[in-house]
């Protein structure tokens, strides 16, 4: 977060409202990719003990139940607008970044207990928004957070686990090993980060999060691209890297399938068998063990399985909502 940059709580927010030319930036390009899909979506801005200011995207119906969706570790909270279309004739949506990415604060991950700051600043969004127990949509880290919210603080009505879930596995891909390793992953920042930065936000979907990316439109990697010079940005994202591990093993927290078990709300895992962290064989065990749980397989689908071309993942996802 720049210093000094002030936008207001109490209304949607526009690209002029904020201070930083690099935030204005992002915030046209958010704008840009809602409107691609055609959606009534608001941005707006929370001020939370825990972590300083939470920017989120809110749209849908001021009448229904609350649906909270929770992005994964390198993307933002505008990731999930093309899911959004699915769910907002009769929910109400809402997707805040994670402090350190989008036009969230960008506080040190350094020395915190990660357990209870990575979900801290979810419990003062909701207790600001007075949302008691939304349906909760988490992707990969936003998994782990899931987990978290119902297991330490019983604050999920439904759970979905969309794309495999933080929590289940200690076990993480080379890259993202190499980056539990302070100093390295500064250098690897930088090498990922040169160049074209829209082609950089190809390359690493591509990469990590899609099989087949021929459903993402080029509003979605310009966000991508216009995120990498939000102020603060890169140091938060290195030092959550550093935090979430040593050396290449995962922090003992990335591993909490004993808990997550005992979760008794209802619950779906939809996964890709395509997905670059785990396989289904993965999640399956876990989900078999859990007093209500689906567990759906999507052949030839990856991590951020909504972004794949067809409707298959928004199809799951709404109709589990709808019980």
């Amino acid at each position: 977060m720049s210093a000094g940059t002030t936008v207001p709580e109490d209304r949607a927010l526009s690209p002029d409202d904020w201070s930083h030319p690099a935030e204005r930036r992002y915030a046209d390009a958010q704008a840009r990719l809602a409107d691609h899909y055609d959606l009534t979506v608001e941005s707006r801005v929370t001020e939370t003990d825990a972590a300083g200011r939470v920017h989120y995207l809110v749209g849908g119906d001021s009448d229904g139940d609350s649906v909270l969706l929770l992005h994964g570790v390198g993307t933002p909270a505008a990731t999930w607008l093309p899911l959004f279309p699915a769910l907002t004739d009769e929910y109400r949506v809402f997707a805040p970044d994670r402090p350190g990415l989008g036009l969230s604060a960008a506080p040190s991950y350094r020395d915190r207990d990660l357990r209870s700051f990575l979900v801290a600043y979810l419990l003062d969004f909701l207790d600001d928004l007075a949302i008691e127990r939304p349906h909760v949509v988490g992707n990969s880290h936003g998994g782990l957070q899931s987990f978290l919210l119902a297991l330490d603080h019983d604050r999920v009505d439904r759970l979905q686990l969309v794309g495999a879930p933080g929590g289940v596995s200690r076990d993480l891909p080379l890259l993202f090993r190499l980056m539990t390793v302070r100093g390295l992953n500064r250098a690897l920042l930088w090498l990922l980060n040169r160049g074209d930065p829209v082609q950089n936000a190809k390359q690493s979907m591509q990469r990590v999060n899609v099989v087949d990316a021929a459903a993402i439109p080029d509003a979605f990697y310009e966000l991508l691209a216009a995120g990498q010079d939000l102020p603060g940005r890169r140091v938060s994202q290195r030092s959550l890297a550093t935090a979430q591990g040593s050396y290449g093993r995962a922090h003992p927290l990335f591993d909490i399938r004993n808990e997550i078990v005992h979760i008794d709300r209802p619950t779906q895992f939809v996964w890709g068998t395509e997905d670059t962290f785990w396989p289904p064989d993965v999640g399956r065990p876990v989900a078999e063990k859990m007093p209500d749980a689906a567990f759906h397989e999507l052949p030839g689908h990856g991590h951020t399985p909504w972004l794949e071309p067809g409707d298959d993942a928004a199809e799951r996802v709404r109709a589990f909502l709808d019980g």
